[in-house]
């Protein structure tokens, strides 16, 4: 038999015992609340590398096709297209003539090495919405005319299927009563 010292010795025993047990669970629980958020923090971490490195990727693409120059070949679009009516000018000087001429040339040679085009409609083709920005519109009879071109007014300038500068068009808008007269409003688009 035991003694009461014996059994109250066992019961310490088993009191620290269970004392170590409950601190070790205590333990394991804080790790395990710790290693969640770790792994929380850690995919957080993962996903804003990953977007940091995406938009690194687009903007790489960007410039390896030449995007970053877009503002500035849209200015020379406009300085091109805008600009070139004044070597029709019978007031400037020969020489000036021809010194803005080979600026314009130059001009568009720049456009040219970064694949912009610049390109005018024709007579009776399809307008091109995105393309285009209708100056007036002149009425007509021939429903079969109806949205097509009327008269290119001034180029436009595009690359790679974008816009860099509009159109000026005239375009026909069908008319049952119409005797081809034109009309003067101006719509943008």
């Amino acid at each position: 038999m035991e003694t009461q010292s014996e059994i109250l010795a066992e019961e310490t025993e088993q009191e620290s015992i269970a004392a170590t047990l409950e601190k070790v669970l205590e333990l394991q629980q804080k790790n395990s609340r710790q290693l969640v958020q770790s792994l929380r923090e850690n995919v957080n971490f993962q996903n804003q590398v990953r977007q940091g490195m995406q938009r690194e990727l687009e903007n790489l693409k960007e410039q390896q096709r030449g995007e970053q120059f877009t503002p500035i070949l849209k200015s020379v679009a406009a300085i091109c297209v805008e600009y070139r009516k004044l070597l029709a000018d019978e007031s400037i000087s020969r020489r000036t003539r021809r010194t803005l001429k080979l600026m314009f040339d130059e001009l568009e040679e720049i456009l040219s090495e970064y694949d912009a085009e610049i390109f005018t409609s024709t007579v009776g083709e399809p307008r091109r919405p995105l393309l285009t920005k209708i100056v007036n519109t002149v009425t007509t009879s021939n429903k079969d005319l109806h949205n097509t071109i009327a008269k290119s007014r001034r180029p436009g300038v595009m690359r790679d299927g974008r816009t860099l500068y509009r159109e000026f068009v005239d375009v026909y808008v069908y008319d049952s009563n119409a005797g081809g007269k034109k009309s003067e409003a101006v719509r943008s688009e």
